[in-house]
């Protein structure tokens, strides 16, 4: 008898709204979580994956013959047209490197986390999505403290994804993380009825 495979399950939300905060809840109930953004790191330190960049945005985001991920984001961030041709690059590849893991998986449900599920198209290939919220003060105070970027650079990566509002529509479960609500019990809730329907498949 085949086994059956897990449910896939995305995690998403914009930048600073405590995505790895919630993936690693999910991985404390036992959960295998995919993380997008170290796995596509990992991609750009590929002799192949640099010299393709090179390719597509010239020299000028090569520094001392590895990829400088600061000018590629000013860049990508500054040029929506750029932006896609990034992602329509990485992401395929991204997609592959995640099937290929997924397979050595074996349990009811597992989780790809990623800021940019719908944008890419990615939640008609997963069997739900569940979206991360915060208010955007909170937003702003969280990446200014951990990348040390100006408020500027910040609303700019925002703007470059989905609306909050949009994604939560997009999805089928959200969780609030607005430093009132408890997300540890919100993300248990989520669980137990992934667990529900990966059981009665």
């Amino acid at each position: 008898m085949q086994k059956q495979q897990p449910l896939t399950v995305g995690l998403t939300g914009v930048m600073g709204c405590g995505k790895t905060l919630i993936s690693k809840i999910f991985a404390h109930f036992g959960v295998p979580v995919y993380y997008s953004d170290d796995n596509a790191k990992k991609l750009y330190k590929n002799k192949e994956v640099i010299l393709q960049i090179q390719t597509l945005f010239g020299d000028d985001v090569i520094t001392n013959g590895q990829l400088d991920k600061k000018k590629l984001a000013d860049i990508v961030f500054n040029d929506s047209n750029a932006l896609q041709r990034l992602n329509n690059y990485i992401h395929p590849l991204v997609k592959l490197d995640f099937e290929n893991w997924a397979k050595y998986q074996n349990c009811p449900y597992i989780i790809i986390e990623s800021a940019i599920i719908h944008e890419i198209g990615w939640q008609h290939l997963l069997d739900k999505v569940i979206c991360v919220f915060s208010p955007i003060d909170l937003i702003l105070q969280r990446v200014k403290q951990r990348d040390n970027q100006t408020e500027e650079e910040i609303v700019k990566r925002i703007n470059s994804q989905m609306p909050q509002k949009l994604k939560i529509e997009k999805s089928d479960y959200t969780i609030i993380n607005d430093n009132c609500r408890l997300v540890i019990p919100q993300a248990r809730e989520i669980h137990q009825n992934l667990l529900d329907i990966a059981n009665n498949r």
